[in-house]
């Protein structure tokens, strides 16, 4: 008897893992009790959290658009929202930036070394913008995350994605690359080397100019900053009354944990980081998983939205 692929069964192992993880916090956790959390949320509060919410597509479409200056903010607004879909089924928010890399640089040839060099630039963005609001949650509420641990942890995070940002920026590095992924080498190290010299070549260009990249950390904090509020008006909506500095550190934990490809969609990984994070705050279980719910039923809408763009808007427009 042959056995399937370790890739085979790699999709099957990680709903296995939310599974497992799901029954866990419910065989803790009154399923019931959680269900009429989530049925008493106020209206008004769920509806602007979903306001703000939604508003983070747009301003990452804008902040993308800065880096691809030649396609209409529209366009990149609608593969934003694919991406979303594919980080839902896939797994992780990688494999959704990954889907919108392929999508976008499809039928761009030589040029698409450009496109993949912007999506990771402006993720990288993405992350730093959300490692900076919670460095300064951290700071204004020092005692409440166990002292400087924390603090210099995120800075150093911080420190790294920025020297990484810097380094795919010099000479030295990118000749070392070139040689390493060489266009006329077989296998993949080759389809790489084929596109490599253009992203190198457009990500230097990002990188080096400061009103770029000015703009596009603005982009990126304003981005999480709505982030942040749509769950905090969430969390109000269910009775969670935490400070905004305390929720910026919450929310930048919790995407730093669904960076992890362990799960599809990060369902598991949401529902029992939230009820251990908040419950470090005296935030019920029950009350903790309404919200995750919450926050998961609006992936969900915008999801169903991304495939719907995909299948009868850009399914048109290719044809």
């Amino acid at each position: 008897m042959t056995l399937p692929p370790l890739r085979s069964l790699g999709y099957p192992l990680k709903l296995l893992v939310s599974a497992g993880i799901l029954l866990f916090l419910l065989s803790r956790i009154d399923l019931v009790e959680v269900l009429h959390e989530f049925g008493g949320m106020q209206p008004s509060l769920a509806a602007a959290a979903m306001a703000l919410l939604a508003a983070t597509h747009a301003v990452n479409a804008l902040k993308l658009g800065v880096l691809l200056p030649e396609r209409r903010v529209g366009s990149l607004f609608a593969y934003t929202l694919i991406a979303q879909a594919y980080a839902l089924l896939l797994p992780g928010q990688i494999a959704g930036e990954a889907v919108k890399a392929y999508r976008l640089s499809r039928g761009n040839g030589a040029e698409a070394g450009g496109v993949v060099s912007a999506v990771v630039f402006d993720k990288l963005v993405g992350g730093f913008a959300i490692l900076l609001l919670s460095l300064t949650g951290l700071l204004t509420e020092p005692t409440r995350f166990g002292g400087g641990g924390a603090v210099w942890a995120t800075a150093a995070a911080l420190g790294i994605l920025l020297l990484s940002v810097a380094a795919l920026a010099v000479h030295p590095v990118q000749t070392v690359l070139l040689r390493l992924f060489r266009s006329d080498a077989d296998g993949w190290r080759g389809w790489i080397g084929r596109h490599l010299s253009r992203f190198l070549e457009s990500w230097r260009a990002q990188a080096m100019q400061p009103r770029t990249v000015a703009l596009c950390l603005a982009y990126g904090v304003l981005s999480q900053t709505l982030t942040v509020a749509g769950c905090v008006l969430f969390g109000m909506g269910l009775g969670i009354d935490l400070g905004y500095a305390i929720w910026c550190v919450i929310i930048g934990m919790l995407t730093v944990v669904l960076l992890a490809p362990l799960t599809i969609g990060g369902l598991g990984l949401r529902e029992i980081s939230l009820v251990g994070m908040l419950g470090h705050f005296g935030v019920a279980p029950d009350r903790a998983l309404a919200l995750s719910l919450a926050i998961f039923a609006f992936q969900i809408m915008v999801a169903v939205l991304g495939i719907a763009v995909d299948l009868l808007v850009l399914r048109e427009r290719r044809a």
